[in-house]
């Protein structure tokens, strides 16, 4: 055990030295830290501001944060993907003479670590906001980090370190897992869709006795019921329940033999682990561990076309090769944020009267925080045939990008009329929306391809992104001051052509600077 403390302790110094060498990503970390802490103030106020400050206020967050944790944690353990290893693991820690259980133990200690920052997070708000008194927080701080970790570590080790069971049943008891966790959101959801999705509904489904009757999760949340709230019939009896599986699991877990028999997917896992890290840190968008063979479909099209077009056509060919064409995981994201907020915010906004800015602000953020598009055109610029073209340099960057315009197109036109009909905006204005989404999007690329040219990979793509989101805030500001200064002042009907005409012009301008990435291969930094 006194090796793997030694192994977390030497990669913890390992990284640090490696964050104080690269600049970018020490300032990041302290960011990061420093808006950690900011939102935890926020909330605190935000929880004052709407006078949640109370036990059932806390009571309401712990339930929600339960219920997302045993979600995300079993389902990914069914599937045994919720512990992280890496490839060294599989070569140094896999054949050294340590426990299995251990070993196991060991790499899970990330995710009992943000338990247990998040319970003393609730211990402190517990005190402070919510004006709890100390012996019972720290018996919920208790219940946290050592009742929940001790049921969640147990189930850990069953499913991971169980060499009696066969991997096929082994594979039917994750089934099991993930149907009865389909089963629980199918609950919820009947829930609420019989009391409706209101404020008072939400409320009246944190003191549902249904709610602390399901297995596991609910009698975690009985026992966080019993602490705050005090003694009542169910939450006794669910606590009691609670108590036993806990205790149960740990026996099972503990007297469980184990040889090692998960070492193989772990190894596996690890690979697919670190693929997910290289991808994302060339900047696409990956959801989940673990490549499923791609299919293809068939295309009988043919096309013809000299110069920079040939470019376009040739991506034209491959994304009609594609399942879902132009359709991706940006898609689904967008979809999902225009149906969630059509719905959930359609009262709050009308009461503003001014939907259509608040349509604009989803666009302008939708643009300026998420990652966007890697698609294909990024590879454009690593092949070397590219330069080869006879053709100009901004053509070549033109017909390179097209096809993302297009797929930016498609993905504005789902966002913004879903909103603006829902929120009762003008056909006009949802029109401008989608050009304004398509335009920025546009900028962000040109941008990209900027930042790239004179930064090369000496900031990595997280730095390059900051970068990129910086410089857009800065280029697009003053248009869109303009156009708001302009709107509040004289017709807020002028803020949106505004806007998409400022948005044009500093695009192709910024245009005209990325096509000289194009001139030649090698990058000027």
């Amino acid at each position: 055990m006194r090796a793997l403390f030694y192994l977390t302790k030497q990669s913890l110094v390992n990284n640090v030295k490696r964050a104080v060498k690269k600049p970018i990503t020490l300032l990041i970390m302290i960011g990061g830290i420093i808006y950690g802490v900011f939102v935890i103030v926020m909330l605190g106020q935000l929880v004052r501001t709407v006078k949640v400050d109370s036990v059932r206020g806390l009571l309401a967050i712990v339930t929600i944060w339960t219920i997302y944790m045993f979600f995300g944690n079993f389902a990914s353990y069914s599937s045994r993907k919720g512990i992280i290893f890496r490839p060294a693991h599989a070569h140094f820690v896999f054949p050294a003479p340590i426990s299995p259980k251990l070993i196991l133990i060991h790499g899970a200690w990330m995710n009992y670590l943000l338990s247990i920052i998040v319970a003393i997070v609730f211990f402190i708000a517990g005190i402070t906001v919510f004006q709890i008194e100390v012996w019972r927080m720290l018996l919920f701080f208790l219940t946290g980090c050592v009742l929940e970790l001790l049921m969640e570590g147990s189930i850990m080790t069953y499913l991971y370190a169980n060499d009696r069971i066969s991997a096929e049943n082994m594979k039917w008891v994750g089934r099991i897992i993930r149907a009865f966790l389909i089963g629980v959101s199918l609950l919820i959801i009947l829930y609420f869709r019989r009391y409706g999705l209101t404020l008072e509904s939400a409320w009246s489904f944190f003191d549902w006795p249904g709610l602390q009757m399901i297995p596991f999760v609910g009698w975690n949340i009985s026992a966080y019921h019993l602490i705050l709230l005090g003694p009542a019939p169910l939450n006794i009896v669910c606590t009691t329940l609670y108590l036993l599986s806990v205790a149960g699991m740990f026996a099972v877990a503990r007297h469980m033999k184990c040889e090692g028999g998960y070492y193989e997917d772990a190894a596996k896992f690890a690979d697919d682990y670190a693929e997910m890290k290289q991808q994302k840190k060339n900047g696409e968008m990956v959801t989940s561990v673990g490549k499923k063979k791609k299919k293809f479909r068939r295309v009988k099209e043919h096309y013809e076309a000299t110069g920079a077009k040939a470019i376009f056509y040739r991506q034209l060919l491959e994304y009609k090769k594609e399942k879902y064409f132009i359709f991706s995981k940006m898609t689904l994201l967008t979809l999902f944020i225009a149906v969630f907020f059509s719905y959930m915010m359609k009262d709050s906004v009308t009461e503003t009267g001014m939907p259509q800015m608040i349509l604009l602000g989803i666009v302008g953020y939708m643009t300026l925080i998420t990652t966007g598009y890697l698609g294909k055109w990024e590879n454009e610029i690593k092949s070397p045939y590219l330069f080869l073209v006879p053709d100009s340099p901004i053509k070549k960057l033109w017909y390179s990008t097209l096809m993302e315009h297009i797929k930016a197109l498609a993905d504005g036109c789902i966002l913004c009329i879903i909103l603006g009909t829902a929120w009762g905006v003008r056909p006009g204005q949802i029109a401008m929306a989608v050009l304004i989404y398509t335009v920025l999007q546009a900028n962000r690329m040109y941008i990209k391809v900027v930042v790239q040219c004179l930064l090369g990979d000496s900031f990595g793509k997280t730095g390059q992104d900051i970068i990129r989101m910086l410089i857009q805030m800065m280029t697009l500001g003053l248009g869109i001051g303009a156009a708001v200064l302009v709107g509040t002042l004289i017709n807020i009907d002028f803020v949106f052509p505004i806007i998409l005409i400022y948005s044009i012009i500093v695009t192709v301008i910024i245009g005209l600077l990325a096509s000289f990435r194009f001139y030649s291969m090698e990058q000027f930094a």
